[in-house]
């Protein structure tokens, strides 16, 4: 099976365009989150609708910057704080983002965070999670920062799913691997990035760019 991935949109309605060509060639389209720029309602809906009208079975979570709306639109699933089963395979979903300077729509503190992900299976295969695991080449900033989450890395290190694809540091677009689990960041969306994960055997996974 291959998953295509991408995340942080941020409101551009180019992405919509090459998304939904694109996405017809996967079995399943994964987001991670900041589909919208402070929590847009209207491009949130818009969005998945137009997904959902080109028959594209998604799984995503909502990034900090977006509402976290139910999706009502066919194929379209929300697995934030839920877990789901496609082609053999479980998913887990973890919205928002650890809390940032910006005070955005949707920040989780550590405890809530680590409650969140408490929820899940012990057996994963996939985690979608906004914000990318603490102290990887994925949530490095342009000063050299990490700013991830730590409960996320925490919970990899304890579960070991065998992916997780993350977003949110915009600048740390990559591939890591923490223990046996591949970690994917595709950059963001709103500049043509996306990733093209396959999962048949050992999951690998490659950065392109439209």
């Amino acid at each position: 099976m291959e998953l295509l991935a991408i995340t942080d949109v941020h409101g551009k309605t180019q992405v919509s365009k090459w998304l939904t060509e694109l996405a017809k060639n996967f079995d399943l389209l994964v987001i991670a989150g900041d589909v919208t720029d402070w929590g847009d309602e209207e491009f949130f809906k818009g969005f998945y609708k137009t997904l959902s009208d080109n028959n594209i079975t998604t799984l995503f979570v909502p990034g900090n910057h977006d509402p976290c709306y139910e999706s009502t639109f066919p194929k379209m699933l929300n697995i934030h704080g839920e877990s789901t089963t496609f082609n053999g395979l479980i998913f887990c979903g973890m919205g928002g983002s650890n809390p940032t300077p910006f005070n955005t729509p949707f920040e989780l503190r550590d405890d809530q965070a680590t409650e969140l992900l408490s929820r899940f299976p012990d057996r994963i295969d996939v985690l979608i999670s906004h914000a990318s695991p603490y102290g990887t080449k994925c949530d490095r900033t342009y000063r050299g920062n990490h700013i991830g989450s730590k409960p996320v890395r925490s919970f990899i290190e304890k579960v070991k799913p065998k992916v997780v694809i993350s977003g949110h540091v915009h600048e740390a677009r990559g591939i890591d691997v923490l223990g046996d689990t591949l970690i994917v960041n595709p950059g963001p969306a709103m500049n043509g990035f996306y990733a093209i994960i396959s999962m048949n055997g050992k999951p690998r996974a490659d950065l392109l760019q439209v």
